[in-house]
């Protein structure tokens, strides 16, 4: 389909120009026009960068695997 999203990299920001060298060259395995884009956001989190490490920072977060949840600042009921 157009404007479908072929495949997602995660990878740590010292990596990210190899990252973006390996998919350029991939790129020219499909037909058609490929672009490569990358995220402002943090990994597959809905959280901007900059956002997420300052809540990270403040402990804002659970982590749960591969993802994370935002803590909303009240306790547990119990």
């Amino acid at each position: 389909r157009i404007g479908q999203i072929i495949y997602s990299v995660r990878a740590k920001e010292s990596a990210k120009d190899a990252v973006i060298e390996s998919l350029r060259r991939a790129k020219y395995k499909f037909p058609g026009r490929q672009h490569i884009v990358v995220s402002k956001k943090w990994g597959f989190t809905p959280f901007p960068i900059a956002t997420y490490k300052e809540m990270r920072a403040s402990n804002r977060f659970r982590d749960e695997g591969n993802h994370v949840s935002l803590l909303n600042g009240h306790g547990p009921l119990s």
